[in-house]
């Protein structure tokens, strides 16, 4: 017998729901984070930009430390979408850069978010220790992400070893591009960073 719940959706609603409104706490955090720094915003500001209460915001988050990586995970998934939309016949080191810039520009265009203002929220993100643990879970995810992707544009199993060194390596590049743009002013994006750091890459052989 069919349950009302697989009948009518209510779980994945649910989950849908929370996930939208942990979205919107994160971005409301970041703001925050970006006009004050990370150090003076406290939950209840949080909470208050986010038209919450304390023990709500609490249902959503561990803490303070934890508010961001619903905003990081969607960078990560907007650049794996572009990654597996990019022309198959593009080469995979050029679709990796291409899907990046294209990800970064659609995602901070659809938050709201100036990339100017996005490096001292990076910087914090990647150097800060309380933050560092979120950046690093959402890292990891990512290259998660990137393994069946990988596999598809190479013709190649998801189980092939190069297939998972390359989305390793492809990952840490990105990781390694954005916390060396972030932890600088020098002119330029993220993705200017990232394409040199993934052209080193290119001696791979997927790559």
């Amino acid at each position: 017998m069919t349950s009302d719940h697989a009948r009518t959706g209510r779980p994945a609603l649910s989950a849908a729901r929370r996930a939208a409104t942990r979205r919107e706490v994160a971005l409301a955090a970041a703001h925050l984070f970006i006009e004050n720094g990370y150090g003076t915003t406290t939950v209840e500001d949080i909470a208050a930009a986010a038209g919450m209460g304390l023990r709500t915001f609490y249902r959503y988050f561990a803490g303070k430390e934890d508010v961001l990586a619903p905003l990081l995970a969607i960078g990560t998934q907007a650049w794996a979408d572009e990654l597996a939309a990019c022309a198959p016949d593009l080469p995979l080191r050029e679709a990796l850069s291409v899907s990046y810039r294209t990800a970064t520009t659609r995602t901070l265009t659809a938050e709201a978010i100036p990339e100017s203002r996005l490096r001292p929220l990076v910087r914090a993100a990647t150097q800060l220790p309380a933050l560092r643990a979120t950046w690093l879970r959402v890292q990891q995810d990512c290259e998660a992400q990137l393994i069946p992707i990988i596999a598809a544009r190479t013709s190649r199993s998801a189980d092939d070893l190069d297939v998972a060194l390359t989305a390793a390596m492809a990952n840490a590049a990105v990781r390694l591009a954005t916390e060396l743009w972030a932890a600088t002013d020098e002119p330029g994006s993220a993705a200017d960073v990232v394409d040199t750091c993934l052209s080193r890459l290119s001696a791979h052989t997927l790559l």
